[in-house]
């Protein structure tokens, strides 16, 4: 009986583990933390295991978008900007960085810049709001702190999830309504 208990004991312990760390789609995220778990196969990941998602504008691009006085521009994922967030988070992620640093000629023509944060529908709207608020704040500090810009010409709004850029369906979808926006007025 004893040794039917310890056999027992030693099976558990070395199988939870195993499970825990289980990674179907081997992108190095296991599942239990993975928001994207059906990744393709050598595709690099961020940390919650979504492709790096960034639609930059090319330069050329840049020159050609119509920003006259008085003229909002809304930058659509097409021709513009939008920051990516990791469920749950707040922060700002390095790999977002570029994105921001590509878009700084454009950013620096505004006199002002709306930033308008996002949700999936995960949770419930008072936290989405309050989400989405944190996530645009968190871009005028990163804005304001490492690229110098002056605060007062930064507005931050939250939407929480009543604008998805896609349908809610899917962890990839979800990570596409994770964003910050940004509204320029020249």
């Amino acid at each position: 009986m004893f040794f039917k208990l310890l056999l027992l004991l030693v099976c558990t312990c070395l199988s939870l583990p195993s499970f825990a760390w289980e990674d179907t789609d081997k992108d190095g995220v296991p599942d239990k933390k993975d928001a994207c778990p059906e990744t393709p196969m050598g595709v690099v990941v961020l940390a919650n295991g979504c492709q790096e998602i960034s639609d930059l504008i090319p330069k050329s691009e840049l020159q050609n978008l119509d920003m006259q006085q008085n003229k909002i521009s809304h930058v659509s994922s097409k021709q513009g900007l939008k920051i990516y967030f990791d469920f749950g988070h707040e922060d700002v992620l390095t790999t977002q960085l570029p994105t921001i640093e590509k878009m700084l000629p454009l950013l620096r023509e505004s006199q002002n810049i709306l930033l308008v944060g996002h949700t999936d529908n995960v949770g419930s709207e008072q936290i989405n709001l309050n989400l989405s608020l944190q996530r645009a704040l968190s871009v005028k500090k990163v804005l304001v702190n490492q690229f110098d810009f002056e605060p007062s010409g930064l507005t931050v709004l939250g939407k929480g999830s009543l604008e998805p850029a896609v349908e809610n369906n899917t962890a990839q979808q979800r990570q596409l309504n994770r964003r910050v926006e940004f509204v320029v007025k020249k």
